[in-house]
């Protein structure tokens, strides 16, 4: 019978995330562009028969265009004031001669090193290691060498951050713990902060080890061991967990691992667990279906009937119950999946929700960033590709709560269909791609040259990050390293 229930819970689930009833697409239509305020109740009239679900068309009409993508869009302007707010700082260099007096004229060159805001990808291990016995996937072919040498300028060229996407959610009892060391090397070595995935998957299907475990005391135990074994054994190699993933399909079904283990109560002790394995590693918890659907309902149980309930209101109910519990967690994750056309959130509905989670007092990360489009090829739905990627990123960098902003698969062979890549096969960006560079590398990059004052300073406003400055007169010629921050202070160059 639990078998079952199961496969009914799992199937219904799979209806639901595809396919919308006839009668709710006018009403999706309606909710598109509403604020949070005026969305619909989560309690449906209808309650749906777990036996029998109600008929679904074969799929969504799709939409080329979004809410807020005009040029001249209101939200542009409030998002670039934000960035300039809380994303740069006053940069001030003061130049003095080796008697400690000001150098006036003195040419000055401001290079951007490293962003402070952390710009993530994840990887896979056989792209970092060389002869890694580990597989990209079931239905991957490994790329030669020449285009992994090119992925491998790529990774490390445009972020800052990497992890182990696939290999660090897998069992660490059982995975190639050597390969998975080295690949984690590689990425430290290249200046990349790691990002550890999926400490605990709290459904059965991804956490099938957990079925013979019959009562929550025991299975706790194992998943506390679990925990410990794989934070304890990479402690200072990994910056950051996830210490749960996706919680939210299972929050209400009544034979799901999360509830068996105890809901939110097993949430926080495992967050304890992680601290205490690694005190200096950020937590996070993650989900899904929050920002990357337009309050879309998703099948859960509820009162003991299936019926459905609101993504985002099943994920902030089970963080507040943390929150509340003082659960040491440092962050909130969101995926990111925008997979469907239909749903692409207008970007001030995004910020809107951003807000509601930030209220909770944790920072913000976007974990594993997609957007797909059915044909990129397509130049219409490249573009689109392009411009929705591109307005994504803006929200995210404009919200004073959100520390990551992290990809899920950037190359078109780490992973099947991947329609989301920013980079062909080659190594040549896609216009999404571009549009991320241009971004990352342009727009939001300090790169100028200047003369000092008077006074021998020379000001500008910067964005957060590492530096190089550069300065000379005279034939006299000094570079230095800086961490530009929020709190900087005044930079002093003395000419020896």
């Amino acid at each position: 019978m639990l078998t079952r229930t199961k496969q009914i819970s799992s199937d219904i689930m799979i209806i639901n995330r595809i396919l919308l009833p006839c009668s709710a697409l006018l009403w999706l239509a309606t909710c598109l562009c509403a604020s949070p305020a005026q969305r619909p109740p989560t309690a449906q009239p209808d309650v749906l028969d777990e036996e029998e679900p109600a008929t679904r068309p074969t799929t969504l009409p799709l939409q080329f265009n979004y809410k807020g993508r005009e040029a001249d869009a209101p939200w542009r302007k409030e998002a670039q004031a934000r960035i300039d707010k809380f994303r740069k700082a006053d940069l001030s260099i003061v130049v003095n001669d080796v008697a400690g007096k000001p150098v006036s004229g003195a040419d000055v060159s401001v290079k951007m090193k490293q962003h402070a805001f952390t710009w993530g990808a994840a990887t896979r291990v056989p792209l970092i290691v060389d002869n890694a016995t580990l597989k990209l996937g079931p239905g991957l072919t490994m790329p030669d060498k020449a285009a992994i040498n090119k992925y491998q300028e790529i990774l490390p060229s445009l972020f800052n951050r990497s992890g182990l996407i696939n290999d660090l959610r897998d069992d660490w009892v059982s995975v190639n713990q050597g390969e998975i060391t080295r690949a984690i090397d590689w990425l430290r070595s290249h200046d990349m902060r790691v990002r550890g995935y999926a400490l605990v998957w709290p459904d059965w299907g991804h956490s099938k080890w957990a079925a013979k475990f019959k009562d929550r005391d025991s299975l706790n135990k194992e998943i506390a061991n679990r925990i410990t074994a794989k934070v304890g054994a990479l402690k200072g190699k990994v910056d950051e967990w996830d210490v749960v993933t996706e919680a939210k399909n299972n929050v209400t079904s009544p034979n799901s691992l999360f509830v068996m283990a105890g809901g939110a109560d097993a949430l926080t002790e495992w967050c304890k667990v992680a601290r205490q394995a690694d005190p200096n590693a950020k937590l996070f918890v993650t989900d899904d279906g929050v920002l990357d659907s337009n309050t879309t309902r998703t099948w859960q149980n509820k009162t003991g009937k299936p019926t459905y309930v609101w993504n985002a209101d099943t994920v902030y109910g089970y963080l507040q119950q943390m929150v509340s519990k003082q659960a040491p967690f440092d962050g909130i994750g969101f995926e990111g999946h925008f997979k469907q056309l239909a749903f692409l959130t207008p970007p001030e509905e995004l910020y809107s929700r951003l807000e509601r989670f930030a209220a909770l007092g944790k920072n913000l990360a976007i974990t594993e960033l997609e957007v797909a489009v059915p044909d990129p090829k397509d130049e219409k739905q490249a573009a689109l590709q392009a411009d929705y990627t591109r307005d994504l990123l803006t929200v995210f960098f404009s919200h004073p709560k959100i520390v990551e902003v992290s990809f899920w698969a950037i190359w078109e062979p780490e992973a099947r269909k991947n329609s989301s890549a920013l980079f062909r096969a080659d190594g040549s960006a896609k216009p999404n791609g571009q549009a991320t560079i241009d971004l990352l590398r342009k727009q939001w990059w300090t790169d100028l040259t200047g003369k000092t004052d008077n006074d021998g300073k020379f000001n500008t406003r910067a964005f957060l990050g590492k530096y190089e400055l550069t300065v000379t007169s005279a034939a006299k010629t000094k570079t230095i390293s800086a961490d530009l921050s929020p709190e900087a202070r005044a930079i002093v160059v003395k000419l020896e």
